[in-house]
């Protein structure tokens, strides 16, 4: 009996991940069709899209598998749109090759333009385990983004940046308020 239940779990979790492919590939695609060069939806779709494949991929691996739905996608939901961002984020430092200049100064301008990226990345591995600090750290750096940024952009830039940033930090918090659920079921 146990073996046909796990079976059609596994076909249920194989389906899952096959539409969160597909609905990313399609988000993506629709993403380069609208255009993403200073184009919101465009952005959101890239963002969307993203997050779905990444997502698609962690949530079959590691010791996720035995949480339900729920606890499944609150445990890699943060963690996702955290990596995803930081590959978003990314994108804007390849602005650096249409400037002349030598190797060097190439370089040296893509190390900048990169820092936040790596800054991104230090916080989700310091706090891969410890979502608090992960929820303190995102909401703030979302907040500092709209702080230092009012005034200098359109408002639909810093909700474009800090937005994400808020919700990966909530989304944390959430994570961490139900760790005990989330790692109890993980174990079993």
């Amino acid at each position: 009996m146990n073996t046909l239940s796990e079976s059609s779990t596994q076909d249920h979790n194989r389906k899952t991940t096959i539409i969160l492919i597909i609905t990313g590939l399609i988000a993506i695609a629709l993403a380069f069709i609208v255009g993403t060069t200073d184009n919101p939806p465009g952005i959101l779709l890239l963002l969307f899209g993203l997050f779905t494949l990444v997502f698609a991929f962690l949530r079959t691996t590691g010791k996720t598998q035995k949480l339900g739905s729920a606890l499944r996608l609150l445990y890699w939901a943060p963690r996702t749109l955290g990596i995803v961002f930081a590959a978003l984020i990314s994108l804007f430092a390849l602005d650096v090759f249409n400037e002349a200049g030598g190797f060097w100064a190439t370089s040296l301008a893509l190390f900048m333009h990169l820092i936040p990226t790596f800054v991104l990345i230090g916080i989700l591995v310091l706090s891969w385990r410890r979502e608090w600090i992960a929820g303190i750290l995102f909401t703030a750096l979302g907040l500092l983004y709209v702080v230092f940024a009012w005034n200098r952009f359109p408002l639909s830039t810093c909700l474009l940046i800090a937005g994400p940033l808020v919700l990966t930090g909530l989304l944390f918090f959430l994570n961490w308020r139900y760790r005990k659920e989330i790692r109890a079921g993980s174990h079993t």
